[in-house]
């Protein structure tokens, strides 16, 4: 009986001990049987935040932060090694720091008590950063961590309520309480860091204003937050994710961003001299975005699904004809415009685009020189006033679908065909789709350019030869305009079918396209036969009015007898400034520094032979030493592209947003 009492007197207690421990906890510390949050952490983020990055499932990311779990794969890969072993990747950590900032980060979780891990805190799940811009950079901006909570990660944070005890003043902080959050201030800290736990969400900021508001939209059950805004519900949460939901979540206002930048002007810039930004510069312009929201999934490639709201009032009117253009279905982009393309294409681009618009855009983006010459050349036929006339020809004749095809040239040359240097270039294809009566219309234009022979350069092989020629294949009738200036092939061809109008670099290219339409699997393979297509294209809801395909492969041979060419071109030497520094040093050494006027007849004569001669040593030299290190790096560019096996690009427009899906296949194992 006295032990059965003594128990009794025990058990009651342990039972009070653990009934005021648990008062005493859940008063001091934190409640440790309280619901979680119950909600992603967007719904302690504030709805008007300029930017809004996080990610799900933490732990299936990192092997030990910062480790990634993939590194190990990484390492192994070919690309990665040759990266990691690069020039480039040496520079690249110089510039930020990397070495020193990982040294740091280590000395940083060094510190931790008990071996702890950022994810043993914040659990490795959601995680999120939100703020605002202020200024040129993140830093000068507000900021916020918004962290799903571990036990340890409450018990830190609740903590800091009793700065004594984690004896914060000998690091030279000091805490001051607010209300349901503390703030750091000290020396070693850039600026005040403010920190809340809302639930079983960490909350720490640069910002009080932003931890203020984390805690009343817990309270307000999230109303007006992130997580409730349409933004986030219709591009975020509804868009085309994996099972597991774990893909980066992206926001950014880039109005915000580029006032905040003080980024104005255009870009890309219509006044370049370089075709391609002046051309790019009639479709898109960065001032009329407004906001880009989206998913980024990362597993063996990339899956990037984005969405950007635009400003159509700030469009020109040729940018809103074509952002009015009905996107095709992925089913289309497949199965009918596929089909041209062989298995094999190294790069397959399909435009939904008015072709008077395209053709305008193009001419208004050359040289005016380049531009007069042309549009002189089409008016010495009589037929045509200006460039205008002969572009709205070809506008009514064509339909607003175009299909550009690359792939290796790889075809057995015809011996009698026309002569050409032995630059390397691919074989190409040019595909558009016949109006009614526009075949006609096209078919004159054919014969227009051929009468023009003299005047832009066409010759046969034979002295006085035409250089144009009418041929049928595959039962059209084509053309041949053989010219020199034409790199690589010497010639295009041009012809029609009862839909399509057709133009090739080679007239291989115009049968292999022609043969792969027609007749297909096995001996002509489309690329719409490819698995890895379709079944990308296949992923993308919205359709496309751009479509483009890369596969590296497709094109590697081109790459590589290019790269010779590239590497030569990319030493640029100014032979003016070094020709004067040349003879400068010539006329001292051995000419007792006269002047060159003051030379005579034969001394001049010698003089230019041994400047002559010191110029091609120099040249030799540049060659010897610098061109194999910059074929070098070509070289491992192309190894990086190796890695991988496949990429396509859709981007469906409407006046007010564009949607953007890309798909990169990179597999580890390869």
């Amino acid at each position: 009986m006295f032990k059965s009492k003594i128990l009794r007197i025990l058990v009651v207690l342990l039972l009070l001990f653990a009934f005021v421990g648990y008062f005493a906890f859940s008063t001091l510390l934190y409640p440790p049987f309280e619901a979680g949050l119950g909600v992603d952490v967007s719904g302690l983020v504030p709805r008007q935040v300029d930017y809004f990055v996080a990610r799900a499932d933490l732990a299936r990311v990192f092997d030990g932060f910062p480790r990634l779990k993939v590194a190990k794969d990484l390492e192994e890969h070919e690309a990665w090694k040759t990266w990691s072993a690069s020039p480039e990747a040496a520079t690249l950590a110089a510039d930020f720091g990397y070495e020193e900032l990982m040294a740091n980060l280590r000395t940083q979780l060094s510190q931790l008590p008990a071996g702890v891990e950022p994810l043993d805190i914040f659990g490795g799940e959601d995680l999120a950063v939100a703020g605002n811009f202020k200024g040129a950079s993140l830093a000068e901006g507000d900021w916020a961590i918004y962290g799903t909570l571990t036990t340890p990660g409450k018990m830190g944070i609740a903590l800091l309520a009793f700065p004594s005890l984690l004896e914060l003043d000998k690091q030279g902080i000091s805490v001051e309480q607010g209300e349901g959050f503390v703030t750091l201030h000290g020396d070693q800290l850039p600026q005040p860091i403010s920190i809340a736990r809302v639930l079983n969400v960490g909350v720490i900021s640069n910002s009080a204003e932003l931890v203020k508001q984390a805690i009343e939209l817990e309270v307000r059950q999230f109303k007006d937050s992130f997580l409730a805004g349409a933004t986030y519900h219709d591009k975020i949460q509804l868009a085309d994710r994996n099972s597991a939901q774990d893909e980066v979540e992206v926001y950014v206002n880039t109005r915000a961003l580029l006032e905040n930048l003080k980024l104005s002007g255009a870009w890309p810039d219509p006044k370049s001299q370089d075709l391609a930004p002046a051309l790019f510069s009639k479709f898109f312009q960065l001032g009329v975005l407004n906001r880009i929201t989206g998913i980024l999934g990362i597993d063996e490639g990339i899956t990037l699904d984005l969405n950007a709201t635009l400003s159509s009032e700030l469009m020109s009117s040729m940018q809103t004809r074509v952002y009015r253009q009905r996107a095709i279905s992925s089913e289309e982009l497949v199965e009918r415009y596929a089909i041209f393309a062989p298995a094999d294409t190294g790069v397959f681009l399909y435009m939904k685009v008015d072709v008077g618009d395209l053709l305008t855009a193009i001419f208004d983006s050359m040289e005016p020189a380049t531009r007069s010459l042309i549009e002189e050349r089409f008016q010495g036929t009589g037929k045509y006033k200006d460039l205008a006339q002969l572009i709205a020809e070809i506008d009514s004749a064509l339909k607003d679908h175009l299909v550009i095809i690359v792939r290796e040239n790889d075809f057995i040359e015809d011996p009698g065909g026309p002569p050409h240097n032995d630059t390397p270039v691919p074989a190409v294809a040019v595909m558009t789709w016949l109006a009614d009566g526009g075949r006609e219309k096209i078919d004159a234009l054919r014969h227009t350019i051929g009468g023009m022979r003299s005047s832009i350069g066409l010759q046969g092989a034979e002295p006085g030869a035409s250089g144009f020629y009418s041929n049928r294949l595959g039962g059209h009738e084509f053309n041949e305009y053989w010219s020199p200036y034409i790199e690589g092939t010497g010639v295009m061809i041009a012809g029609t079918t009862s839909k399509v109008f057709l133009v090739a670099n080679t007239i291989q290219m115009m049968d292999h396209v022609q043969k792969t339409w027609t007749q297909g699997a096995p001996e002509y393979p489309r690329l719409s036969d490819r698995s890895d297509f379709s079944t990308l294209a296949r992923s993308v809801s919205h359709g496309a009015n751009l479509g483009l395909w890369v596969n590296p492969s497709g094109v590697s041979e081109l790459l590589d007898k290019s790269a010779n060419r590239w590497a030569m071109d990319s030493i640029q030497i100014d032979w003016a400034f070094e020709r004067n520094r040349v003879e400068t040093k010539i006329l001292r050494e051995q000419y007792s520094g006269k002047q060159k006027a003051g030379l005579t007849e034969l001394e001049a004569v010698e003089f230019e032979r041994k400047v002559d001669t010191r110029i091609d040593e120099i040249d030799q030299e540049v060659r010897r030493t610098q061109i194999p290190l910059a074929r070098e790096a070509y070289d491992r560019k192309f190894k990086y592209l190796s890695a991988i096996t496949g990429g396509l690009l859709m981007i469906a427009a409407q006046p007010k947003d564009l949607d953007i899906s890309l798909r990169v296949l990179a597999p580890l194992d390869r």
